[in-house]
């Protein structure tokens, strides 16, 4: 790789993320809405907050967090009176952010001389790889010089993303309809259509990718989302230190281009939900729908309740939802029975959702890792 060729890549990721930036800036100016152009100020401040900091690999390790906490900001001015803001977004909006997303992230996929300038792996710009690193060369380019040019193109492209997620968050955030009201027999003949996709994995993988499943299916009482952030980054790690069990941080031995592939394929595969016919009821509920569950009275005790999930079969989450609706019908009382319904069809279309997502975290993961060994 020589210097020019270097120089000519970042130019073409600088040139889209600043013709981005300056479209973002332009609507603000244009602008006639408070909350938009308040919400436009966040974005733009986020990415010059990052641009005023020392660059580091650490951006890419915060790229869960640091979106979220993009997006709930964003929220919290279209609602800012709601505990939970970022649950207000409608299930089928978000689907359709998600594609216009993965539309953009294809066309910078496509920029010339991206594939060469980011096929590199996230252990190169390691701190605790630097001193080898800058003692090495790549053709003509000192380590490093090369390390700093990789650090650029990770906050150009890193900056790029807040770009596109700021905007779709506020496309999202800014639609408000009267909600409908949807019974929750409804959404239990929806979901019960609803399948698991089959996933293909070697035996190994799938046993680590089954551990985990059953920590959501078995879980007795509602799963809190801080619990399955925790959970897929775990079957991230052991899917990764799997494929590199000689690497002292087997996350990091992914190759940048490989990793926005791979997140333009979850996008597209995501988004794409919105075209499943059984979910026509769910897309024009809001998240806080399915995600809103309070603690259900279950009719069995967690002792019994294994030997119950084995005796029904119960494998996936909308059959799980849809039984447990069938037994509380006929124990609870009636006047008490549709907030415990309700109850029943959050929890279970949520849960359903967060396996729906486990499975395809996996699958995305295990690609982006199987074909890649220390020594290439």
């Amino acid at each position: 790789m020589s210097l020019l060729n270097l120089a000519r890549g970042f130019l073409h990721i600088w040139k889209s993320r600043d013709a981005r930036q300056k479209q973002v800036e332009k609507r603000k100016d244009e602008s006639i809405l408070p909350e938009e152009i308040q919400a436009l100020k966040v974005v733009l401040e986020t990415c010059a907050s990052y641009g005023s900091q020392k660059i580091t690999y650490q951006e890419v390790l915060h790229f869960l967090p640091d979106t979220l906490s993009l997006v709930t900001r964003i929220a919290s001015i279209y609602y800012p009176n709601e505990k939970a803001p970022v649950e207000k977004a409608r299930i089928g909006n978000v689907f359709a952010a998600l594609l216009e997303i993965n539309r953009q992230i294809l066309e910078v996929l496509e920029l010339p001389g991206l594939e060469l300038l980011t096929q590199f792996r996230l252990r190169e710009v390691h701190p605790a790889a630097a001193a080898k690193n800058n003692s090495e060369r790549s053709g003509w380019v000192p380590g490093f010089i090369l390390r700093r040019v990789r650090l650029r193109v990770i906050r150009v492209l890193w900056n790029q993303w807040l770009l596109l997620v700021g905007e779709a968050a506020i496309k999202v955030y800014a639609e408000h309809q009267v909600d409908e009201v949807i019974e929750p027999e409804t959404l239990l003949d929806e979901m019960d259509q609803l399948q698991e996709e089959e996933i293909y994995l070697p035996g190994e993988i799938r046993d680590i990718v089954e551990e985990s499943r059953r920590n959501i299916i078995f879980s007795v009482k509602p799963l809190p989302w801080v619990n399955v952030k925790s959970l897929y980054i775990s079957l991230a790690e052991n899917i990764a230190w799997f494929w590199h069990p000689h690497s002292s941080k087997p996350l990091y031995e992914v190759r940048i281009y490989d990793l926005l592939k791979g997140l333009s394929g979850y996008l597209q595969w995501t988004g794409q939900l919105s075209q499943k016919p059984m979910l026509n009821k769910m897309l024009s509920l809001r998240v806080s729908h399915i995600t809103g569950a309070r603690e259900i009275a279950l009719p069995f005790s967690e002792n019994k309740f294994f030997g119950w999930i084995e005796k029904y079969q119960v494998g996936r989450a909308a059959k799980w939802s849809k039984t447990i609706f069938k037994t509380l019908q006929k124990k609870q009382p009636a006047i008490l029975f549709r907030d415990v319904a309700i109850g029943v069809v959050k929890e279970g279309g949520k849960r359903w959702l967060i396996l729906y997502l486990h499975d395809k975290i996996a699958a995305e993961t295990n690609e982006l890792y199987k074909t890649r060994s220390l020594g290439e």
